[in-house]
């Protein structure tokens, strides 16, 4: 809960705020499908490195990639951050704590959202806007559906037990989205 004389903050309040925050980036990942991307998720890691990638995630540039190419790279990418980062907050908010989340928060994530667009793509404000606009739009469905919040519950009990979880782990987990 978020009072006026509270500093907002994407911090986690605790472990299993920080177990649903990891689902949500999980999930967001596979329905993405951007699965490829993932090597695996650790609960126990330091905030930074709980989303294990592969090595096609980072972008350390190829001579023989066109510019064009190459900035179609790091836009795909940088969406799927977005995607990552709203699921992660509507997660914790609709599923874990079962309320919606704070205009201010809503600005602490366009903030943070805008600031990777312009440092990491070079985008403008329309093209964020759009970007961020669609990803909020299409995960906030998501998180609010009631058969997506069962199979999220499931997938957190299991995380917060076993801790660690393989890219196949993950997609296991998900599996009955495609069901829904």
């Amino acid at each position: 809960m978020f009072m006026s004389d509270q500093k907002v903050t994407l911090k986690y309040t605790d472990e299993r705020d920080r177990c649903y925050g990891l689902t949500g980036m999980a999930m967001s990942i596979v329905v993405m499908d951007s699965e490829d991307l993932l090597a695996g998720i650790d609960m126990d890691a330091p905030v930074d490195e709980m989303m294990n990638f592969t090595p096609q995630y980072y972008f350390a540039g190829n001579p023989r990639l066109s510019a064009r190419l190459a900035w179609n790279h790091l836009v795909e990418h940088y969406n799927i951050t977005i995607g990552m980062l709203v699921g992660n907050v509507l997660c914790r908010y609709y599923v874990n704590s079962r309320k919606e989340i704070t205009p201010e928060l809503l600005e602490l994530v366009h903030q943070y959202v805008t600031d990777e667009g312009k440092a990491t793509c070079q985008l403008d404000e329309d093209e964020i806007n759009a970007l961020f606009n669609k990803q909020f739009s299409y995960m906030q469905r998501l998180f609010r559906h009631h058969g997506v919040q069962s199979v999220v519950d499931d997938f957190a009990s299991r995380l917060l037990q076993c801790r660690k979880m393989s890219v196949s782990e993950v997609i296991e987990g998900f599996r009955t989205l495609n069901m829904l």
